[in-house]
């Protein structure tokens, strides 16, 4: 038995071949399978773990690295009936292979509202597959009979509550409404205590909130479409559009051509600058459209120009923008090379939404040729024009004003043994700069920050690339 964190036992026993149902007890949740389970799922041998999930000699549910669809067609009894803890043991696998069946059962709200959150954080990450799977599983989960129901939750308070009606104890009560009344400053109740008596007690009320599934839902939703990448924004607003009767989202917080036309004129009659990031996100989606409203109300701000350079390599086409004099890459250089570049967890779904990674000696010849890799002074005079380093990542995150259209996004990084963290959170750029034996000089920033920091970095880890289109 291979070493664990988590500790459980799981039991099957077929009970019989026509059911062909589950019983299994779990004494606590997560440890790790038997090693021959383990060895058959990691090479792939997936009629040897149907073997063993179907004679019940398993400890534990195991889905290491296989994909969504193979996970389901070993455990898909087993997730049925067990989605919560199916979830834990194999969240990826789950949420993808089964997310659609499970918030089609009304028994199992919980796990619907899991593989929700789950996705909702894949898609705020940019990933398109989470935002494809969200838009089926929002479809089939608000469909499901039971999910809209609210909840009932009896919570601790204190209030006003009514005296006695006679005697002693509403005399005695009498006293404390004025009192009460005086120690609050509360003149209006100290004047109504001899009409209407009551003091001021702890007490249990029962509140009623929405369904945590519809909440976490529409809120995911309308918070996601502002927190992803622009390039993946306009999908949420459609999901958004989809599901707004549903989910009581109204027409005024729906992002939409008829929404930037609202917002523009707002601004207009304010004489308030439009805010650069909210205006390249609704250009990302809408450009003629927002560039005809801007100059019907006699605006003098437009979408944002861009170039763009076509790698002559694999012919993909970069969006390029001038920054202060300098032609940037806006998008991070996903060019696949034989040696020192990776996708994020090895998943080519990453390299599409942010680019490949790349080891510093690969990254100094990555740039296709009439380009360059940005260096640590071309990074130097964007953190100045940006309004210095210790501010400048609000200006340049795809998440923040993103005012000159840089996108920055945060497609994490990968140590030198391939190991992938921070998606979502962090973004990684090389330069070209060595910061000593075997270091290279790195730029970082993150998704809820200000700065732009400026790190040494084991030369031989994976970060992203920005290239600069070279003067001719």
């Amino acid at each position: 038995m291979r070493e664990s964190v988590w500790v459980c036992k799981e039991y099957m026993r077929t009970l019989s071949v026509k059911r062909s149902l589950y019983v299994v007890l779990f004494l606590a949740i997560g440890a790790f399978a038997q090693d021959s389970l383990h060895d058959a799922i990691d090479s792939g041998d997936l009629a040897a773990a149907k073997k063993m999930v179907k004679n019940g000699e398993i400890e534990e549910i195991y889905c290491g690295k296989m994909s969504a669809n193979d996970a389901v067609s070993v455990y898909e009894k087993i997730f049925k009936q067990m989605p919560e803890q199916s979830f834990a043991a194999c969240p990826n696998q789950f949420t993808y292979g089964y997310g659609t069946k499970v918030c089609a059962n009304a028994k199992a709200v919980n796990a619907c509202t899991e593989v929700v959150s789950f996705l909702l954080n894949d898609a705020v990450a940019g990933n398109t597959n989470a935002l494809d799977m969200l838009d089926k599983v929002a479809k089939v989960a608000l469909k499901t009979k039971g999910f809209n129901k609210p909840v009932k939750e009896k919570v601790d308070t204190t209030m006003w509550v009514a005296c006695p009606k006679k005697g002693k104890a509403k005399e005695e009560c009498l006293a404390q409404c004025i009192a009460q009344a005086d120690s609050m400053y509360d003149v209006a109740h100290k004047l109504s205590c001899p009409a209407k008596p009551e003091h001021y007690v702890d007490t249990v009320v029962t509140v009623t909130k929405p369904s945590p599934l519809y909440e976490k839902l529409g809120t995911g939703l309308k918070e996601g479409y502002w927190k992803c990448p622009m390039n993946v924004a306009v999908k949420f607003a459609n999901i958004m559009q989809a599901n707004a009767k549903a989910l009581a989202i109204p027409d005024t917080l729906i992002p939409s051509v008829k929404y930037v036309q609202r917002w523009a004129e707002q601004h207009k009659a304010d004489s308030t600058a439009l805010p650069g990031g909210q205006l390249f996100r609704f250009c990302t989606a809408w450009q003629p459209q927002v560039d005809s409203i801007l100059a019907s109300l006699e605006l003098e701000t437009r979408c944002p120009v861009f170039e763009s350079f076509t790698d002559p390599r694999d012919n993909q086409v970069y969006k390029v923008k001038d920054i202060n004099g300098v032609k940037w890459f806006v998008q991070n250089l996903n060019y696949a090379m034989e040696e020192g570049s990776m996708c994020y967890d090895r998943d080519d779904e990453n390299c599409n939404a942010y680019g490949r990674l790349y080891t510093q000696a690969a990254a100094k010849t990555a740039c296709p040729e009439g380009s360059r890799l940005a260096t640590d002074e071309d990074w130097k005079m964007l953190e100045v024009y940006a309004g210095g380093a210790s501010d400048a990542a609000v200006k340049l995150r795809s998440n923040g004003s993103d005012d000159y259209a840089f996108t920055a996004m945060f497609g994490g990084y990968a140590n030198k043994n391939g190991i992938s963290t921070t998606i979502g959170e962090g973004a990684y750029f090389w330069t070209e700069k060595a910061d000593g034996d075997k270091r290279g000089t790195a730029r970082s920033m993150f998704s809820t920050d200000k700065e732009v920091s400026s790190i040494s970095v084991d030369s031989g880890f994976y970060l992203a690339v920005r290239c600069i289109m070279q003067a001719e």
